[in-house]
């Protein structure tokens, strides 16, 4: 198991990394409003994504080990295609969209929607070396297909940024769907009614507390944006390219949160899911925390000479996000724990408990210190929830404090011996 989590680590950190080069490339070459614009538009989609996911998402996860595959993938891309083509034509009927970026945000809905539920199929049946091909293939054909239109149409603009993405997201389709071929075997879907509302009940408790911490993320991209009409694109490109850079240390939890959920969601014993979370909570903190104290280290010249001299205030807002990147890499197992047992809603309540702190503080500090004020409020947001599902697995766990912030003896021995008595549980 732990050398499945160093693959999916090392795969995501090197996703991470290429999207890392697409943030410089777009800064670069379309400046911090064309990053601004960018970040608005994939915002968009992603909260579209959230809703596709209510269906093809985490509770697909949970629900492929228990029955089968092709009666579970049918109504999810029915699904898929249903949002990609609704929910887009809902920021452009309140006039928040062109007609143009409508029919951009169509497709690439669609083809986000799909290839993320494939992504969580193969998620469920522990196909991870698989997901993570899919996933890295995404990002390099990200960065191909977007130098490459680049220098053959001369454009630099977000329109070009766009194309390079939906047709990154068609491959991802079309290379998911190849490897999951073998798992689906066409049939009659069984038992649709039950099997609709255990998934429609799963994945909205989930995706409830998905989309409320996407707003504790992204809600001040929407304040920044409206509290400062001029300008506001150019801030925007600041605040979500440091945000970008901070949120790429989370690919370590990422990583490890994507192995820990499929595992515990095919474990039978509530214990060793606990004793598992607790040790892998501890490698994610302490690998964050050392990311973090890296990107602190860097001088101001870096992240000019990468980005520009428009982009030197990021410096400041890593600082000011600092602590709350690092709480999140220690709770995001809590969440996943949570979700791999079934207990999707207490990591919405998680979700709750931060996006009050966002309410609260966004509509103050936002208009009063721009996008120094909204690094702030996310870094409290991701304190509040962090501590709020630690208290939570504690109870669930009976646990002390002691060990689980402070007991960091023999944890990757336990990792290892704990996947190998769930390895010998499956071949018995």
């Amino acid at each position: 198991m732990f050398k499945t989590i160093l693959r999916t680590v090392f795969t995501k950190g090197t996703g991470s990394i290429l999207n890392f080069l697409i943030v410089i490339i777009t800064a670069r070459c379309m400046g911090a409003e064309g990053r601004g614009e960018i970040s608005l538009v994939v915002l968009n989609i992603t909260v579209i994504l959230l809703l596709n996911d209510i269906l093809g998402g985490g509770a697909l996860v949970f629900l492929v080990p228990r029955y089968q595959l092709y009666s579970l993938l049918l109504p999810s891309w029915i699904w898929g295609l249903i949002c990609g083509l609704v929910f887009p034509l809902g920021f452009y009927l309140f006039g928040s969209i062109t007609q143009q970026e409508y029919l951009t945000m169509t497709l690439l809905s669609i083809f986000l929607n799909l290839s993320s539920i494939n992504s969580a199929a193969l998620n469920g049946k522990e196909l991870i070396r698989e997901n993570n091909i899919v996933s890295l293939a995404q990002v390099i054909s990200l960065v191909i297909l977007l130098v490459a239109l680049m220098l053959g149409t001369g454009k630099q603009t977000p329109e070009t940024f766009y194309m390079a993405l939906l047709l990154s997201y068609v491959f991802s389709f079309l290379l998911s769907l190849y490897y999951l071929r073998g798992a689906i075997v066409i049939g009659p879907v069984l038992r649709f009614k039950r099997l609709f509302s255990q998934m429609t009940r799963s994945g909205f408790h989930l995706q409830l507390g998905n989309a409320v911490q996407l707003l504790n993320y992204r809600l001040s991209f929407y304040l920044i944006n409206h509290f400062f009409p001029a300008g506001g694109k150019s801030m925007l490109g600041v605040y979500s390219t440091a945000t970008s850079i901070c949120e790429s240390v989370w690919v370590i939890s990422n990583g490890i949160s994507m192995v820990q959920y499929a595992r515990i969601s095919n474990m039978s014993s509530r214990k060793e899911a606990q004793e598992l979370t607790v040790s892998l909570s501890k490698i994610s903190f302490l690998a964050t925390l050392g990311v973090v104290a890296v990107m602190l280290c860097l001088p101001s010249s870096v992240f000019r000479f990468l980005f520009g001299a428009g982009f030197i205030e990021i410096p400041c807002i890593i600082l000011y996000l600092s602590a709350g990147i690092c709480a999140f890499g220690l709770a995001s197992m809590y969440s996943h724990y949570f979700a791999g047992i079934g207990k999707m809603h207490i990591s919405t309540q998680g979700s709750l408990v931060g996006f009050a702190v966002t309410g609260c503080l966004g509509f103050i500090l936002v208009p009063r210190f721009g996008i120094g004020g909204a690094a702030i409020t996310a870094c409290c947001s991701y304190l509040a929830s962090a501590l709020f599902l630690l208290l939570k697995f504690r109870k669930e766990s009976g646990d002390n404090f002691r060990h689980l912030i402070f007991g960091f003896q023999g944890i990757f021995s336990s990792i290892k011996t704990l996947g190998t008595d769930v390895r010998n549980k499956r071949d018995h």
